[in-house]
């Protein structure tokens, strides 16, 4: 094996980490989180509305942080744009009435 690709594939050297580095913030970040459901309306005008809330360091965006609610079909066009986009892109599948619930291991017993 040559030189050149001994070089090319060893560590590169960096820092020790310390705690600091290990538990601080990140350089860059992007956090959502969805939470927060609430159903709206009555009959067949009944709809599920849930809270997103961004928070960010990257210079990209305008906003530091932002919190709006959105309506269940908000989600299902990104999720369409997301598999449209990207054929390697598995997002979840669901819908308004079925949220995710947990079950115990064991089934319950």
């Amino acid at each position: 094996m040559s030189d050149t690709a001994v070089a090319d594939t060893r560590r590169l050297n960096s820092k020790p980490q310390d705690l600091t580095d290990a538990y601080g913030p990140p350089s860059n970040f992007l956090e959502i989180d969805i939470f927060n459901p609430q159903t709206v309306g009555v009959g067949r005008a009944r709809f599920t509305t849930y809270e997103v809330r961004m928070r960010t360091n990257l210079p990209i965006f305008k906003l530091k942080e932002s919190c709006v609610r959105r309506r269940y079909s908000d989600f299902e066009w990104l999720k369409n744009e997301l598999e449209r986009d990207s054929k390697n892109c598995g997002a979840p599948t669901g819908s308004e009435r079925t949220l995710p619930t947990y079950v115990p291991a064991g089934g319950g017993n």
